[in-house]
C-alpha cells in the first residue's frame, strides 16, 4: 500500500535498505532514464550519482538524513548528468532503512545564486562531520580539508591547503605510502580505492596517531583527484588495549595473572624441551596478611598488596615473571636457571625484602612468605606436576613454621 502512494509522487522517490534499492518509483525511472524499477533494484543509489559528489555516501546515510536539502549531481543511465535536490529520512532511529526523494531542479541552478546556494550547503555537511575528508591532487598536494581534518592534526583554519600529504604522516610511514601512491598512479594495485584500512597519522606538534583511512579516487576535468575520509581511532586502540590487558593483567597490582602466567610458562617449558636446561617455580603465600585485612580494612590490604607486588618484582629479572594468582597469593617464573641455588637465592632474596614493613598511612604492617620451590623438568614431567609441587612445598613451610622456603625435593621423603 505504502508503495502505490509512492508512486502519485512527481519526483523521484526510492528506499534503499542496507545500503542497495529495493523500491524505484515511477517518476524516479524517468528521471533516471531506466527502462524499468527492476534494472535499479538491488544496485546502490551511489551509481546514479556523479563521481565527485559520491564521497558524500560515504558520510552515511544517517548524516544526510539531518540535513533538509541536499544539492548535488545526478547522472542518468545515457551518461547525461542533471542537477537535483535531493531530500533523505530515515525509516526509524537505528534503522537500516531510507527513503530518498530527488527533484530535478536543473533549470533553478542555471542561475549564480542557486550555484552559490548549492556550494554553501555542501561546504555545510562537510564542516558538520565528525570525520575528517581531505581532498588531494595527483601531485599529492592537499587542496581542501573541513574543520574536522584540520582539528585533528592541529592545523587552524585554510593552514592544510597547499601543504604535501606527507607533511601529516610520521616520517616512517612516508616512504612506503609514496611507494603506494606511484603504483596507484601507474596502473598497479587498482583495488586500493575505497578500502578502509588503518594508518598513522602525525598532528602538528609531532604527535602520531592511529586513524582509519578510506580514500577515493575522483575526476575533475583532466585531473585526478583524490578524497581521503580520516577518523582519529585513538580512543578505540586505547580501550582495546585495556581489554587486552584486563584479560592477561591482575586488576588491583598490574602483575600477570594466571591465564598469561600460563602462557609464559608454556612457552618456557616448549624451550626447555627443544634445547634443555631447567625453569623454577615458585609458590609464594603471604603469611600475616590475614590480620591485616581484619584489623585496617581491605583498602589497607589493596595497599600491601600493591607494594608486595613491586618488592617482588625487584628481586628477579626482566625475563622472569612475578603472577599474582589468587588473593595473597604469587608464583615466580625463573627461567634458564642451571642450578637450584638460583632458585633458592630468589627465594631468600623474596624473604629478605618483605621483612621491612610496609607502611599504610603511619601504621606499620608485616608480612612475610612461605615459599614452595619447584623445579622443571626434576620435579615432573609436565607444567601441572611443576606447579603442584611447588605449591605442595608451599604448604609444608606453612605447617613447619612459615616465613621461610622448601624445594618440593626435599619433602619427597616425607610424603
Amino acid at each position: 500500500m505504502e508503495h502505490e502512494f509512492l508512486e502519485l509522487v512527481s519526483s523521484l522517490v526510492c528506499l534503499i535498505e542496507d545500503g542497495r534499492l529495493v523500491f524505484l518509483n515511477r517518476a524516479g525511472v524517468r528521471m533516471l532514464g531506466l527502462g524499468s524499477a527492476a534494472e535499479a533494484t538491488g544496485a546502490t543509489f551511489e551509481n546514479y550519482v556523479v563521481d565527485d559528489y559520491r564521497f558524500l555516501m560515504e558520510a552515511g546515510w544517517d548524516l544526510l538524513a539531518e540535513e533538509e536539502f541536499l544539492p548535488l549531481k545526478l547522472l542518468r543511465v545515457d551518461g547525461s548528468v542533471f542537477e537535483a535536490e535531493l531530500r533523505v529520512r530515515q525509516a526509524g532511529a537505528g534503522s537500516n532503512r531510507f527513503l530518498i526523494e530527488a527533484r530535478d531542479i536543473s533549470k533553478f541552478v542555471r542561475s549564480a545564486e542557486a550555484l552559490r546556494e548549492r556550494e554553501e550547503r555542501l561546504q555545510g555537511v562537510l564542516s558538520s562531520v565528525a570525520e575528517g575528508i581531505i581532498t588531494i591532487n595527483d601531485s599529492g598536494r592537499i587542496e581542501s580539508a573541513n574543520p574536522a581534518a584540520e582539528a585533528m592534526f592541529g592545523y587552524g583554519r585554510g593552514q592544510l591547503a597547499g601543504r604535501d600529504m606527507l607533511d601529516l604522516m610520521p616520517a616512517g610511514a612516508r616512504d612506503r605510502h609514496m611507494r603506494f601512491f606511484d603504483a596507484y598512479m601507474s596502473g598497479l594495485f587498482p583495488t586500493l580505492m575505497g578500502r578502509q584500512v588503518e594508518g598513522l597519522g602525525q598532528r602538528q606538534g609531532g604527535e602520531a596517531f592511529p586513524m582509519e583511512i578510506s580514500v577515493s579516487e575522483l575526476r575533475h576535468g583532466r585531473h585526478r583527484l583524490f578524497t581521503a575520509i580520516l577518523r582519529d581511532i585513538s580512543e578505540r586502540k586505547e580501550n582495546e588495549e585495556r581489554i587486552k590487558r584486563l584479560a592477561h593483567h591482575d586488576s588491583l597490582t598490574g602483575l600477570p595473572n594466571r591465564n598469561l602466567l600460563t602462557d609464559r610458562m608454556d612457552h618456557a617449558v616448549a624451550r626447555i624441551r627443544r634445547h634443555g636446561g631447567r625453569m623454577a617455580v615458585l609458590y609464594v603465600d603471604l603469611d600475616k596478611f590475614k590480620p591485616i585485612n581484619d584489623t585496617l580494612g581491605h583498602e589497607a590490604g589493596d595497599s600491601v598488596l600493591c607494594e608486595v607486588a613491586v618488592r617482588l618484582r625487584g628481586c628477579v629479572r626482566s625475563t622472569d615473571t612475578v603472577a599474582r594468582v589468587g588473593g595473597d597469593e604469587f608464583v615466580v617464573a625463573i627461567e634458564e636457571i642451571t642450578r637450584p641455588d638460583e632458585a633458592a637465592r630468589v627465594a631468600r632474596k623474596i624473604i629478605k625484602t618483605l621483612e621491612a614493613p610496609i607502611d599504610y598511612r603511619g601504621t606499620p604492617c608485616r608480612v612475610g612468605a612461605s615459599i614452595g620451590v619447584a623445579v622443571f623438568p626434576d620435579d615432573g614431567a609436565t607444567l601441572e606436576d611443576v606447579c603442584k609441587a611447588a605449591d605442595v612445598a608451599m604448604y609444608r613451610v606453612k605447617h613447619s613454621g612459615r616465613n621461610g622456603f622448601r624445594f618440593f625435593a626435599e619433602t619427597a621423603d616425607e610424603t
